[in-house]
């Protein structure tokens, strides 16, 4: 049996030896060996992958059964093994997955264990490609948005907070649009118009029109190979496409061929924003990281144009908005916050500047001289990397989903009503 990877951000199952993590780091192969032995106690290692997110992965045979354990800050945050489900349990599933996916094969079933759950993972195939499907124990269908729980926070924990009044109620949107596997990796978002969406994913060179009336995507502009596309922005007659690089794609907006390119010379090696100052019409781009030359708490927002000139609009601190979240939410702020601009924009009725972190899930506000910091619940945002604003104020927020399929690709729209 093959194992496969499951989502770095499942529930913290924590060891009956909790003083464990806190004695050696959890990139320590020792560590790793004791979290593994005191689960299953002579289990042999056969393979251990790190990721950049910080997640372990270590697969080890357990009396012969080969299990697959997600492992992070010295804690086991999912175990997962084969599963052989009773035949009542596999007509179900067969059942559901001929009503929903018909033509697709059954692979194999895993049995996917946390703290407080357990479900199936059904994997199917259709021409090459794979897709999750899940299920509780006894074959009902099972959506696992427990899994997509943040370690600070949960939706509840939100629920019991002040969070700041923005004129949006951030954990019920108003419209949620779940969105086709081709932009399951949104990245960023325009309004063409009051239903139209232009969207970029993170790793094709290609504008997609979404219809948020007929819920699908209705067209699509390629203009280059392959890439890693952050953000867009609609001008006028133009559609500006931000690689991560910092390299801009010029878009005509009717014909959809590619106008020009351009490279400006940029503080930061990393940008996933790029938005329209309303008051001086300036194109700029926000970066992800501090700059190559200058401070690790500052995250570069610069003016760029299309003969390559760039220059500083202002800087967003790190530390600030560190500062903001532990202010505002003391009894959120277990640990430092990552701060990582993944989209930017200019609220149409407030002028404030609206900035995500997906890092984290963090919406700052700028406005007056004040940073004000709202934590956004995982279950609702799995990665949040677009935003955009309707001319009424309404905000549309996009959200990546994940390679397994457990989240999907989704846009949530929340209607504005300020305070009165």
């Amino acid at each position: 049996m093959q194992m496969r990877r499951l989502l770095p951000c499942l529930a913290v199952l924590t060891l009956a030896t909790p003083s464990l993590a806190q004695e050696v780091k959890p990139e320590d192969d020792r560590t790793l060996n004791a979290l593994v032995l005191a689960r299953c106690p002579g289990a042999d290692i056969v393979r251990v992958e790190r990721s950049g997110s910080g997640l372990v992965e270590v697969e080890y045979l357990c009396n012969g059964e080969l299990t697959e354990a997600g492992i992070s800050e010295g804690k086991v945050l999912y175990e997962q093994r084969e599963a052989k489900p009773g035949e009542q349990v596999m007509d179900r599933i067969r059942k559901k997955l001929a009503k929903d996916h018909p033509g697709w094969l059954l692979d194999e079933i895993e049995l996917v264990t946390t703290p407080d759950t357990a479900f199936l993972k059904a994997e199917v195939m259709r021409e090459g490609v794979e897709l999750n499907v899940f299920f509780t124990t006894d074959g009902k269908k099972y959506k696992p948005v427990a899994l997509l729980a943040s370690d600070q926070w949960t939706l509840n924990d939100l629920r019991t907070v002040e969070l700041p009044q923005l004129g949006y109620d951030l954990l019920e949107p108003d419209s949620t649009y779940e969105l086709p596997d081709l932009l399951r990796e949104v990245s960023g978002i325009a309004l063409a118009d009051d239903h139209t969406v232009l969207c970029v994913q993170d790793e094709l060179a290609a504008v997609f029109t979404y219809d948020l009336r007929e819920e699908r995507i209705t067209r699509v502009m390629r203009f280059d190979d392959i890439g890693d596309f952050e953000d867009l922005l609609l001008n006028g007659d133009r559609i500006l496409v931000l690689r991560s690089d910092g390299r801009v794609y010029e878009l005509d907006r009717r014909s959809g061929k590619l106008r020009k390119e351009w490279n400006a010379d940029l503080r930061s090696l990393n940008y996933e924003g790029i938005f329209q100052d309303p008051q001086t019409g300036a194109v700029c781009v926000v970066a992800k990281e501090p700059p190559v030359a200058g401070h690790v708490d500052e995250r570069p927002v610069e003016q760029v144009d299309a003969e390559g000139h760039s220059s500083l609009w202002r800087n967003l601190g790190a530390t600030e908005v560190e500062q903001a979240f532990a202010r505002e939410l003391p009894g959120l702020a277990r640990r430092k916050v990552l701060f990582q601009p993944s989209a930017a924009a200019i609220h149409p009725i407030t002028g404030a500047l609206f900035v995500l972190s997906a890092s984290d899930r963090l919406l700052v506000t700028y406005q007056a001289g004040t940073c004000t910091v709202t934590p956004l619940p995982a279950e609702v945002f799995f990665k949040p990397e677009g935003l955009a604003f309707f001319p009424n104020g309404d905000l549309l927020i996009s959200s990546e989903g994940d390679k397994k399929g457990v989240a999907k690709g989704s846009m949530m729209r929340f209607g504005f009503r300020p305070a009165k």
